[in-house]
């Protein structure tokens, strides 16, 4: 199935844009999501068996360590050593063994479930419903057969769990392809949710895991889902803006240096005075 958006009115996925196009409400952004529903069997799946397992073999480390060590408080290293030689190891083997058939047969007896998953703008969603319960197949499920009041017949399958991880929890993604399957961790070291995918889902999931998750760097994520750097855009140079010249003020202009003074010339001397003096050399002579 591709990417969808849910209409809350008409309560169904519709191709994603502005508008349903059966009721013509508008659709929000945060409607954009992947939604399928997988067929989940137990006894073939290797989480429930982790699920169990992680549980399981730490129980029997600590019963393991507090028996050595009561024995050694009781009887001193050489009890231990006749602990251990005695077949106390070969004994949590082989209970760990029937531990295993137990669980087998339990896994058998559960039956099939339906997981409803769903991934959109907030997470990853996943609602797990049983087909045809009973009784017995809840309490192996450890569910309370009291959820059977929940039970229509009508409608033949009940809900028995509800999981969900917000994007934001995520610190680590691990994908494994051959199984179509997506683990999702928070903290990074313990495995949170397992996100069962299809065929035609399990690329749509690396859009919204790409876009939520892509750019955050306390995430660990495969290479798969790491969103290439982008280049940085280059800053446009400035451009040099030409050259003003500088304006002057009229208290800027220099004031004007004074002109030299012109020499003085002789005294005048009037026509009169050169005639008398014509006269006087004429009268000497």
């Amino acid at each position: 199935m591709p990417i969808t958006a849910y209409c809350k009115k008409c309560a169904m996925d519709v191709a994603p844009g502005e508008r349903c196009p059966h009721c013509g409400g508008k659709l929000a952004k945060s409607a954009v999501r992947v939604a399928w529903c997988a067929e989940h069997h137990p006894v073939s799946d290797w989480i429930s068996w982790n699920a169990a397992m992680r549980i399981l073999l730490p129980l029997a480390g600590m019963v393991f360590l507090l028996v050595l060590l009561l024995e050694a408080m009781a009887g001193g290293f050489q009890a231990v050593d006749d602990l251990l030689r005695g077949g106390l190891l070969f004994a949590l083997l082989g209970l760990l063994i029937i531990v295993a058939a137990v669980l087998l047969l339990a896994f058998i007896l559960q039956g099939e479930d339906l997981q409803d998953c769903v991934v959109d703008g907030r997470g990853i969603h996943i609602q797990q419903y049983l087909p045809q319960p009973t009784a017995l197949k809840l309490l192996l499920r450890l569910k309370s057969p009291s959820l059977m009041q929940q039970y229509d017949p009508a409608e033949g399958i009940l809900l028995i769990s509800q999981k969900e991880l917000l994007w934001k929890d995520i610190t680590r993604v691990q994908l494994w392809p051959e199984k179509t399957l997506i683990l999702f961790y928070a903290p990074a070291w313990w495995m949170r949710l397992a996100l069962p995918c299809t065929p035609f889902t399990y690329e749509d999931c690396f859009t919204f895991i790409q876009e939520k998750l892509g750019k955050k760097k306390d995430v660990a994520l495969p290479a798969e889902l790491l969103l290439p750097p982008q280049p940085k855009p280059e800053k446009p140079k400035a451009k040099k803006e030409p050259e003003q010249t500088q304006q002057l003020s009229f208290a800027d202009i220099p004031a004007p240096e004074p002109a030299a003074e012109p020499e003085k010339e002789g005294d005048f001397v009037s026509l009169e005075d050169v005639l008398k003096e014509i006269q006087e050399n004429e009268k000497q002579e």
